[in-house]
């Protein structure tokens, strides 16, 4: 009975500390990817039996493609897109933000691509008549054939793979996101952005209007109208059906049925889903008198941005949009015989705006390399606007030179004072102990890139990345290696006492589905492991800063992000899902708990517990997670009463936010990475640390001596994270300046003993109970003879207990959490 009892004990203590429930809450986002997977895969098992599957399967995809098509030639293209639009496009009322998982518009683009060729093979004359609801009734059944079709083609990418091509899964996953993803970067911030890439330069401007007759103002304009058109004509046919319907309904109540009003109700019903070309369309006449702009400059607009669709069959639009080569991505403005304006859907022309007049610029050299210099120009300053607003304080240096060795033999010398070879950086930001290092890349992927071709992929991956990566990995060589950089018209910057480097490449480019494969990037050797920059896109970037609350959330992100096995145990389409997901969950990754041990010598042997939970660790998908962050973005745009209406995405909540805010406040020494290192600790673990100083207070010694607690944090097998962190009290009576020194040199002391390069002090006063002191040490090398006497006061290594680890949920046993009485004995 007693050994029943003991294991129903132990198996209520698991679950107790194994914490709640996992969430049974619905992720619209994992089922559709749960139904692509499973609908692939029975796709492949129905080529399994085939001699030659990829022969097979490409069979099926031309078959395919053939019956599609042969089912929309009877299809006016314009009214077919307008009935796809209102089946496949996220819709909603007003100002609310629609939230789907499914990729309507893809269907929407490669539908019109397979109607608008399939139309030019048949007459229009000689196509059929259309009856009444036969389009909207085709539309609800041709979801399954349109995923049929794009899931061949993910069976024809895949068995065109070669298994030894280290880029395979990139070049797959660029295509993929081509086929699939769309508004990578919010619409908003890409126009602000293109406006001031493309007009921002009164050259470059004036070279687009002289060579095409329009701007990109004109052009973002143009298109704008021709969506916001489209959507005025859905809504004005929403309207009159309401109308018809009430006066109908109405009349019959009343008792007077009138068969004309129902016919109306009806005809008004049908104008509503399947309207005709006419009024599903715009005309360029209402576009002009809507912009203000004339009607030749947006002509021009039009015939810059209008598909070409008269020689293409459907084989070849479906191949092209399937491959990644989508035909709409630069022009994606429908017109039709009849000169009717359309656009399947608001997320393709401002992207395109951009893509679209850098082609005409890349015409002109003089005017392309006035364009190149202004581009860098302004990532580089948007850059540095995006960081300031998590980094308040720091020194910023941009678009600097400095100086390296420039051979073998300078470097043996290690004198930078004779260093010859002057290289340029981008940004070099310091804050206190904290040096991170940017490298912005304003170069784009090229078309045959997104087309899969792996060649051009390494090529411009490594214009993007790897010189990024190189380039301020460079620079962080150099402080490492000499303690600073010799910089022009600066001359020597001292940094020896940086502690910590991050370094982050930043793209013009939103390609995050590259950007956060980093495992993969590696793998193609684009990436070395030992030096990986956070890789992200200026979008992301912005986002990211504007979402942080607090500096120190910011410096943790890096820290995590940047951490080798971060980038293989955690896989996400987009940067601000794994951002989000750190904020629900810390983007934690259990280290290795014998490298810990190596790392630190002075704790004690792995538990069984800390081996299994390390063992346990599993590869990571994450869905989206921005369906909260889309409602608040778009809440900001609102210039009514319910603007900013929809909270922001934030932390979960640090019970030492007070501490780590006050300590920026203070603008103490070391304030950014002692408040990173806090908030990385696990919530428990936090709860304690914001308890330690009040139970020091709560129980003073009564021989009125000052009391002390000691904790490392030893979370990492690098031993260049370790910390120390020590809370200590100052009695009544004793000289503030006597009881610092003794303070730092007890840190400094134990910190050398433990092998910690960095360790803070809060002292808190017993009287007033007030935090007076927060002292930061980040001393390395040799201690001075009156310190190194103290060590052999000190308790050995071996005896202090380490803190817990940032995802553990309890302290580790044997854990102390209250402090010892102190008697004239050695210092812990």
């Amino acid at each position: 009975m007693g050994s029943r009892s003991k294991r129903r004990a132990t198996r209520n203590k698991r679950q107790r500390h194994a914490g709640p429930a996992p969430s049974s809450t619905f992720d619209p986002h994992a089922q559709v990817m749960a139904d692509t997977w499973e609908a692939l895969t029975s796709l492949m098992a129905t080529f399994a039996d085939d001699d030659d599957p990829a022969t097979a399967v490409d069979a099926a995809f031309d078959k395919a493609v053939d019956k599609l098509a042969a089912k929309l030639q009877r299809f006016d293209p314009i009214r077919l897109i307008e009935v796809a639009r209102q089946r496949f496009l996220p819709m909603a009322f007003g100002d609310e933000i629609p939230v789907t998982a499914e990729a309507g518009a893809a269907y929407v683009e490669l539908l019109a691509l397979v109607a608008l060729a399939a139309r030019q093979e048949t007459a229009e004359a000689t196509a059929p008549a259309v009856e009444h609801q036969q389009m909207s009734h085709f539309v609800s059944e041709v979801k399954q054939q349109l995923d049929e079709l794009l899931h061949l083609a993910q069976l024809r990418s895949l068995a065109a793979v070669d298994p030894a091509d280290k880029l395979a899964l990139m070049s797959l996953l660029i295509r993929g996101a081509e086929v699939w993803v769309r508004n990578a970067s919010y619409p908003e911030m890409v126009a602000t952005t293109n406006l001031a890439l493309l007009d921002g330069n009164p050259s470059v401007r004036a070279a687009l209007n002289t060579q095409l007759g329009f701007d990109a103002t004109d052009a973002l304009a143009v298109l704008d109208t021709v969506h916001h058109l489209q959507q005025d004509g859905l809504n004005t046919r929403l309207q009159a059906m309401d109308a018809a319907v009430q006066e109908a309904m109405k009349a019959t109540k009343e008792g007077r049925p009138d068969d004309r009003l129902t016919a109306l109700a009806g005809a008004s019903f049908m104008s509503l889903f399947e309207p005709d070309a006419d009024r599903a369309a715009v005309t360029l006449d209402a576009v002009a008198a809507h912009t203000g702009i004339t009607v030749e400059r947006a002509r021009a607009v039009v015939e810059r941005f209008r598909l070409d669709h008269v020689k293409a069959t459907p084989a070849e639009f479906v191949d092209a949009f399937t491959t990644g080569k989508n035909p709409m991505r630069t022009r994606p403005l429908i017109v039709d015989g009849h000169g009717r304006l359309m656009l399947p859907h608001p997320a393709l022309h401002v992207f395109a705006v951009r893509e679209n007049l850098e082609e005409h610029l890349k015409t002109s050299k003089p005017v392309w390399n006035q364009y190149a210099k202004h581009r860098g120009d302004l990532l580089e300053a948007h850059t540095r606007d995006a960081l300031s607003r998590v980094l308040p304080g720091a020194r910023f240096r941009d678009a600097f030179e400095y100086y390296i060795p420039a051979n073998d033999a300078q470097a043996t010398a290690a004198n930078p004072t004779r260093y010859t070879k002057r290289v340029e950086g981008d940004h070099l930001i310091v804050l206190d102990d904290v040096a991170i290092i940017v490298e912005d890349k304003a170069v784009a992927l090229s078309a045959l890139s997104r087309g899969g071709k792996a060649t051009r992929i390494r090529t411009d991956l490594t214009g993007i990345i790897t010189k990024a990566a190189e380039q301020s990995g460079r620079m962080k060589d150099a402080i490492e290696r000499d303690g600073g950089l010799r910089i022009e018209d600066e001359g020597w910057v001292d940094l020896r006492h940086i502690r910590e480097i991050h370094t982050i490449a930043v793209s013009l480019d939103d390609i995050s589905t590259v950007l956060t494969a980093t495992a993969e990037l590696v793998r193609a050797g684009l990436l070395t492991r030992d030096n990986i920059p956070w890789t992200v896109s200026l979008h992301d970037l912005e986002l990211i800063t504007e979402l942080v609350a607090r500096p120190a959330e910011f410096l943790l992100y890096l820290r995590r992000r940047r951490n080798p096995d971060v980038t293989v145990m955690f896989r996400a389409p987009d940067e601000l899902d794994l951002f989000l997901y750190f904020y629900e969950a810390g983007l934690w990754v259990e280290p290795d708990p014998a490298q810990v041990r190596v790392a630190h010598p002075f704790l004690p042997e792995p538990t069984t517990a800390e081996l299994r939970r390390y063992r346990a660790q599993e590869l990571t998908f994450l869905t989206s997670r921005t369906d909260a962050l889309d409602r608040w973005f778009h809440s900001r745009q609102r210039d009514d009463a319910t603007a900013g209406s929809a909270p922001k995405p934030t932390m979960v909540p640090s019970p030492l936010a007070p501490l780590i805010d006050e300590l920026q406040s203070r603008n103490v020494t070391g304030w950014l990475s002692i408040g990173a290192t806090l908030l990385s600790l696990a919530t428990p673990a936090q709860h304690k640390f914001a308890c330690h100083g009040d139970m020091l207070l709560n129980n003073p010694r009564p021989n009125g001596q000052g009391r002390s607690m000691t904790v490392p944090v030893t979370a990492s097998v690098d031993p260049a994270e370790g910390w120390l962190f020590v809370w200590a009290t100052r009695p009544a009576g004793q000289d503030p300046d006597d009881a610092e020194k003794s303070l730092r040199g007890y840190l400094r002391a134990k910190k050398h003993q433990l092998g910690l390069p960095r360790g803070v002090v809060f002292l808190y006063d017993e009287p007033t109970r007030d935090l007076v002191g927060v002292l930061y040490d980040g001393h390395i090398g040799p201690l001075d003879a009156t310190l190194t006497a103290t060590l052999q006061t000190l308790l050995p290594a071996t005896r202090l207990q380490r803190s817990i680890h940032p995802n553990v949920k309890r302290p580790s046993q044997g854990t102390k959490t209250t402090p010892k009485r102190k008697k004239q004995k050695p210092k812990r």
